[in-house]
């Protein structure tokens, strides 16, 4: 195998019982991935339910997203800019928060899901 940067890596050495070189020790399998250089922003996208659904005051409703970095995230539920209640201060970002309003959630609220480290990296759902 050669390398046009490296040279040759696996030079492939002839036995005294063959007069060609055999590869069948090489894996059959070889993946090569070239390391962008564009990295990708990190963020957050939250799944939209197929109807719009108000969760209802003691009734469990699931927020799910989806995001592309590690670390924990917190959720949070807003009237416009006012912090109406702290679902979830800290939690695992995997994706699914099982969530019991202890309030009447009114239609125009939203939900916001933000890195736990950088809170400019946020997703929002519009209840």
């Amino acid at each position: 195998m050669f390398n046009s940067q490296n040279g040759n890596i696996i030079i492939p050495q002839l036995s005294n019982l063959q007069e060609d070189p055999t590869f069948r020790h090489l894996p059959h399998y070889l993946g090569f991935r070239k390391k962008s250089k564009n990295q990708v922003a990190p963020k957050i996208l939250i799944t939209q339910p197929v109807k719009k659904v108000l969760p209802k005051k003691d009734q469990p409703y699931l927020i799910l997203w989806r995001d592309n970095f590690d670390g924990d995230v917190s959720i949070k539920l807003y009237d416009g800019n006012k912090l109406i209640q702290n679902i979830s201060s800290r939690t695992a970002s995997d994706g699914v928060y099982e969530w019991i309003p202890s309030i009447d959630v009114k239609e125009g609220y939203f939900v916001r899901i933000s890195s736990w480290k950088d809170r400019n990296i946020f997703g929002q759902l519009q209840l």
